[in-house]
């Protein structure tokens, strides 16, 4: 296990802003779960969306922490908006022992949705984004979110095996 990502693990259980920065190298970045178009460079970029998760991700538990001592795969799981999220971090360490990049990915569907509609506002208004950017990106998630966690209660059963 990495001294990094150990300590990265405690702080944001405990919800620790400062402590996960602490372990961060300056010009980290932060690749987004929701496209390959956003990126998040250096801590006060990083600092903005880390602000946002640690507000809204409730439970956050680490479950694996694999790798070697370069690069390592953090699993950890918690809800937001009331809808469960199991997150995959790959995170890539550098010579000074801290992270140097992190690259995330989440399941299921509805848990992606609920986290963009939650995050998308809230990390546009940290980053002081315009009004209307910070309303658009609120509203725009909801219905995806909506439609998704509708779709996964009540269409994706009538897909799945019979097993009776």
């Amino acid at each position: 296990m990495s001294l990094a990502t150990e300590r990265y693990r405690a702080a944001g259980e405990a919800g620790d802003l400062e402590g996960v920065l602490a372990t961060l190298a300056e010009d980290v970045v932060l690749h987004s779960p929701l496209t390959m178009r956003v990126r998040f460079v250096g801590k006060g970029e990083v600092r903005a969306v880390l602000r946002v998760a640690l507000r809204e991700l409730k439970g956050l538990r680490y479950r694996s922490d694999v790798g070697d001592e370069r690069v390592r795969v953090l699993v950890h799981t918690a809800t937001v908006g009331g809808q469960e999220v199991e997150e995959t971090a790959r995170v890539e360490v550098n010579d000074e022992g801290l992270i140097s990049s992190i690259t995330l990915s989440v399941r299921p569907l509805p848990g992606l949705t609920a986290l963009m509609a939650a995050f998308g506002g809230p990390i546009a208004r940290e980053l002081g984004k315009p009004w209307w950017v910070v309303a658009l990106l609120t509203l725009a998630g909801k219905p995806l979110a909506f439609l998704t966690r509708v779709g996964d209660r009540r269409l994706v059963p009538l897909a799945t095996p019979d097993r009776g």
